[in-house]
């Protein structure tokens, strides 16, 4: 995954380079031209068309309005991060808590009606109570 700050960093050029060509279009299409053909000769002589302005303006308020887009709700989910962070003392491990002591009256919990095996200290009557539990008993 690509870093926050890397990810800021890229949204702002994105939004530069969009507020860039929404203010000089012109100019813009110049540069563009000049970067991306740089094997040709006298591209500096170039001059674009009306509706190549006009495109190229339109994709600069696209980007510009993207690239301010993406800064905000980068903005906004680190700190809703942040408030998560600070608001919760989860480490990332669920843990589940197994003492019998902790319930309120002292016993261990019934799990689906069935006796937990050594809940009342009375080893012998194991089968008994998990047999009543099934519905058959053996002390008839």
């Amino acid at each position: 995954m690509i870093p926050a700050g890397l990810r800021k960093v890229a949204y702002a050029s994105i939004a530069l380079k969009g507020l860039f060509a929404t203010v000089a279009p012109r100019l813009s299409a110049r540069v563009a031209a000049t970067m991306s053909l740089p094997g040709f000769e006298n591209t500096g002589e170039l001059e674009p068309t009306d509706w190549y302005v006009r495109a190229v303006r339109a994709t600069g308020v696209g980007m510009l309005a993207a690239g301010a887009t993406a800064l905000l709700l980068e903005s906004r989910a680190e700190v809703a991060a942040d408030e998560e962070s600070v608001g919760s003392d989860f480490d990332g491990i669920d843990r589940i808590d197994t003492d019998a002591g902790d319930s309120p009256d002292g016993e261990t919990p019934d799990v689906d009606g069935v006796d937990v095996i050594g809940d009342d200290g009375d080893d012998e009557d194991e089968a008994t109570d998990i047999d009543a539990a099934d519905g058959d008993s053996t002390d008839e």
